[in-house]
């Protein structure tokens, strides 16, 4: 079968298409044939040396969405049969429950073999299945960004239709967070630095916008837009840390999902948040992205995708990733 490796030292040069044997489908496992993945800020930061993982072994397979056709399945397997059509959860050993290290030890294209091949095959418990109304593109879309957006919105926050939600840019994790704030009846406020995508941010039905381009103390901005109480909900992206803390509402909380901006040297001043919130996100489990597939399926939402690459551009498609243009998800097309 056909699948990309990335090989040390990490670099885009170094992103390499090759042949290799198909996996097997072992005893609780599925085997799929791959159709569709989708790209997140982490595997572009990955291929480029931005980090890696404790005891990382290259070369792996990156990416970690994907979705496709089950192919095969082990001896054990009960809840799936050749034909299905499956998406794949970011972290294999979490299917349900809260948290533990255990269960976020492996994660797909990081720490252990990811996506971008042909041919995958995970346990039965690390795979869902996609509904009808979805292509294989758009459920591709889902595992990281949206999974990581319900977690935070859903699960944790238990959005009401009385919550203000600030959302950081128009990536997969803020366009997934915009969506499912709105199916909740929250408010949405969201930045940018381009006016384009706050129109395409508004028609999705964005509340209010801030271009932060043009509105550099954006925090300040968010304090006005809300009467000067601040949101309740930061889902914070930029690793701008101080000055989300400085647009939250007392007792708010920030979702801390990464840093695409790179880290902040901005400090955090005790006396700010002594009533207010910070909670780390990580993705989330595979109940999760079951519970994501059936609300979209069943409110008739789709994810946003942005721009579609062929198998063979993949590296492109991580370029393009890098270039920040996009909005919403990017995702390559496989089988």
């Amino acid at each position: 079968m056909k699948a990309y490796k990335l090989h040390g030292p990490k670099s885009l040069e170094n992103f390499k298409l090759g042949d290799y044997d198909e996996p097997l489908a072992r005893d609780q496992e599925v085997k799929i044939q791959v159709k569709a993945v989708s790209l997140n800020f982490r595997d572009w930061a990955l291929a480029n040396g931005r980090f890696g993982y404790p005891g990382e072994k290259l070369p792996f397979i990156p990416f970690s969405d994907a979705a496709g056709l089950v192919t095969e399945v082990g001896a054990s397997v009960t809840k799936f049969r050749a034909g299905d059509r499956v998406a794949v959860n970011f972290f294999p050993d979490w299917a349900d429950g809260a948290y533990s290290a255990a269960k976020t030890f492996r994660s797909l294209g990081g720490s252990t073999d990811g996506v971008l091949a042909e041919y995958v095959s995970f346990p039965e418990h690390a795979v869902t299945k996609v509904p009808d109304s979805f292509s294989f593109e758009e459920a591709a879309a889902f595992p990281c960004a949206g999974v990581t957006a319900w977690h935070a919105l859903v699960e944790q926050a238990r959005l009401r239709p009385t919550d203000t939600v600030l959302l950081q840019g128009t990536g997969g994790v803020s366009i997934f967070g915009l969506q499912i704030a709105k199916l909740m009846g929250a408010r949405v406020i969201i930045t940018s630095s381009s006016d384009e995508k706050l129109a395409q941010a508004q028609a999705l039905g964005a509340d209010m916008l801030i271009n932060y381009k043009q509105t550099p103390n954006w925090e300040e901005k968010v304090r006005e837009l809300t009467q000067g109480e601040g949101a309740d909900y930061v889902v914070e992206v930029a690793g701008q840390v101080a000055r989300s803390y400085q647009a939250l509402k007392a007792g708010g909380t920030i979702f801390q999902i990464g840093a695409v901006g790179g880290p902040s040297d901005e400090p955090v001043k005790p006396m700010a948040i002594l009533t207010q919130r910070l909670q780390g996100i990580y993705v989330g489990s595979t109940q999760m992205l079951t519970d994501l597939l059936q609300a979209f399926d069943r409110n008739q939402l789709k994810p946003v995708i942005s721009n579609t690459f062929r198998f063979e551009d993949a590296k492109e498609a991580l370029a393009y990733m890098g270039s920040g243009s996009h909005f919403g998800k990017i995702v390559v097309q496989v089988g």
